[in-house]
């Protein structure tokens, strides 16, 4: 089955293909965790958020593999598939660093392609760390292109820098959770798998303000809060940068000791410039990748 997309020379290591599905979260997390320890950026899991992980990005823990080494029966890697109609996205890809120059990644990533394969989603996707050199050229082996350059950016907690307002008599209203879903449904962005209304309303924890100027301008603004931390923002007013900042100014001037984190904002997203002015900057950036079997 995999013979039009796998590199003619691929050989299959000594490794047997574990589905996630027979591992519990705290396993899976630790298998995850040993993979990032020299990663350019570890992003630690435990296993509730890998719980929480696997919900709100659609993976398919059937579809999901731990490679365990055929010699010692130990875990080599990981890596997860998600799934939402004919689209598929490979996600969580590791190695332990202890246990690599076994083609555990070429490993993964063939039965990964399999699986969306099997399930009639052969428009698969994933992101890429910026200067992973290992990772890219893996994903080009397997026919993978480049499609765009995504950026994360955040902003430390703290007061706004002076210059920044809210002009006078703007009202500001919080928004309902249908008035956030019907948001969501006419957002005039192309977000990235993890920034999609799916991922989104899986996640949960949505707020939304709706924001009205006194000369007839309008816009809203949807994000996520938790206790310490606000990220995937959703703006409507991707072609009037001074409304951008309006609607960035009213959500840090209500939230100043948040950390903010918004991940995969196009690197030619016309927002940037708000959100660069209102005090964030680039922590790194990640190349998506495409892949049609």
């Amino acid at each position: 089955m995999l013979d039009s997309f796998t590199s003619p020379e691929y050989t299959p290591p000594p490794q047997i293909a574990m589905l996630c599905s027979t591992f519990d979260y705290a396993t899976l997390a630790e298998i995850y965790n040993q993979g990032r320890i020299d990663y350019i950026v570890p992003m630690p899991m435990n296993a509730r958020r890998l719980e929480e992980y696997v919900r709100a990005y659609d993976v398919d823990m059937a579809a999901s593999f731990v490679a365990m080494d055929g010699g010692d029966n130990m875990p080599n890697g990981l890596g997860m598939l998600s799934l939402r109609g004919s689209r598929s996205w490979i996600t969580r890809l590791g190695v332990n660093p202890e246990r690599r120059r076994r083609k555990t990644g070429e490993f993964l990533v063939h039965y990964l392609l399999e699986q969306a394969a099997m399930r009639h989603a052969p428009q698969i996707q994933l992101e890429v760390i910026q200067d992973n050199t290992p990772a890219h050229n893996l994903f080009v082996k397997f026919g993978f292109k480049e499609t765009r350059r995504l950026l994360i950016i955040r902003r430390p907690p703290g007061k706004l820098k002076t210059g920044l307002f809210i002009p006078p008599h703007t009202q500001v209203m919080s928004m309902d959770s249908p008035r956030i879903v019907q948001c969501l449904g006419q957002r005039p962005d192309a977000p990235s798998w993890v920034e999609e209304t799916s991922s989104l309303l899986n996640a949960g924890g949505l707020h939304g303000l709706d924001v009205q100027l006194a000369d007839g301008r309008s816009g809203w603004i949807i994000f996520q809060r938790t206790a310490f931390l606000m990220t995937h923002f959703v703006l409507s007013a991707a072609d009037d940068m001074e409304l951008a900042s309006i609607l960035l100014t009213v959500v840090h001037r209500e939230n100043p000791g948040h950390d903010t984190r918004v991940e995969n904002v196009p690197a030619d997203s016309p927002l940037l410039g708000a959100y660069f002015g209102t005090g964030y900057v680039e922590a790194f950036s990640r190349i998506e990748m495409k892949l049609h079997l």
